[in-house]
């Protein structure tokens, strides 16, 4: 989420007051039965008029902790060059938080300041079916993909839909012995050579992820869903926002559009695999993620000093951690091979 949110620069919320020289700024999404990873990075005002950029943060203190009197989570900095790019910090950890459990965030940082959330992550959306088919939308080729949810009676739940396509890195590799040895290292190709021979010795092709996604265009016709707010369902979104307020407690049928411009590697870009995602998602997580959709809407409506960052529930800083469950599905149209 950090990659899709933190942008060069930004309007800070006018109703947020104070300088935002050196704030933390923490865009986090922690998901169910996923282990953790927490983006933090800090503001920058650039002049004046509130707009700011972002530096990574290197020297913080990361804590989870869940609100069943367990033990707090530390996330450690993880300096791989998956995140290199990245314009945040990425903190890590594998512990995996779960459904209807309330957590904690701290970073503590010696040369910004400290700040805290909490979220609590939502039970799985209950899916009664899913399908996909191919399709054209108005001469575009899209994978439609069809939803029966059965919404939980007597509670408040938003959903969301999305779609990514996930950029792989491909790798030789072998196994002797019970260990996987990576081929493409001189180490590795000598010992191939050495027992290649021997039973259930042979090379194959891995695919390991490279932490790069890039964000798929969604479409529908459904007019209950909040994007219908920010403007006509003609246009594509980043995310489709349902709240359960039309169908709570009821099955309801979402029907959603893919563009496939991306499904197939292309023009340089890496081979990869789509992911498709139904999430029920935290209350202050939906609200930010709605917010950043009408703001990516009005950039192309509103002069730059009427945009402003979403409002979040980091205190004393930036940014949201928000919690979320579940469901993916996993599609390979690149050759892999």
């Amino acid at each position: 989420m950090a990659c899709c949110l933190l942008t060069p620069a930004c309007k800070k919320n006018p109703e947020q007051v104070g300088g935002v020289q050196n704030e933390l700024v923490v865009l986090a999404e922690i998901t169910a039965d996923n282990p953790l990873k927490i983006p933090v990075s800090k503001s920058i005002q650039v002049g004046t008029g509130g707009v700011i950029t972002f530096d990574k943060v290197t020297t913080a203190k990361v804590t989870v902790t869940p609100d069943n009197g367990g033990a707090s989570w530390i996330c450690w900095l993880n300096n791989s060059t998956d995140y290199s790019t990245d314009p945040a910090s990425i903190y890590t950890s594998q512990q995996k938080p779960k459904p209807n459990t309330t957590y904690h965030l701290k970073v503590a940082d010696p040369l910004t300041g400290t700040v805290t959330a909490q979220t609590t992550i939502p039970s799985r959306p209950h899916l009664i079916r899913m399908d996909t088919s191919s399709d054209s939308r108005k001469g575009l080729p899209v994978l439609k993909m069809r939803v029966l949810l059965k919404d939980p009676p007597d509670t408040t739940n938003q959903y969301v839909f999305e779609a990514l396509k996930e950029l792989l890195r491909l790798q030789r590799v072998f196994t002797w012995q019970g260990k996987t040895y990576d081929y493409s290292t001189q180490a590795g190709k000598n010992l191939y050579e050495q027992v290649k021979n021997e039973p259930g010795v042979r090379l194959r092709t891995d695919t390991l992820s490279t932490n790069k996604f890039l964000r798929l265009s969604l479409y529908t016709d459904d007019r209950n869903v909040d994007n219908a707010q920010v403007s006509t369902l003609d246009s594509p979104f980043a995310r489709i926002f349902l709240p359960d307020k039309v169908f709570n407690g009821q099955a309801y049928t979402e029907t959603i559009y893919v563009d496939r411009t991306y499904f197939r590697a292309a023009g340089g870009q890496g081979p990869g695999r789509v992911l498709l995602m139904v999430k029920s998602v935290s209350p202050e997580l939906y609200n930010y993620l709605f917010w950043y959709e009408q703001y990516k809407a009005n950039i192309a409506t509103l002069p730059p000093d009427q945009l402003y960052s979403p409002p979040g529930n980091i205190q004393n800083g930036l940014g949201i951690f928000g919690g979320s469950s579940k469901r993916q599905w996993t599609y390979y149209f690149d050759d892999l091979n």
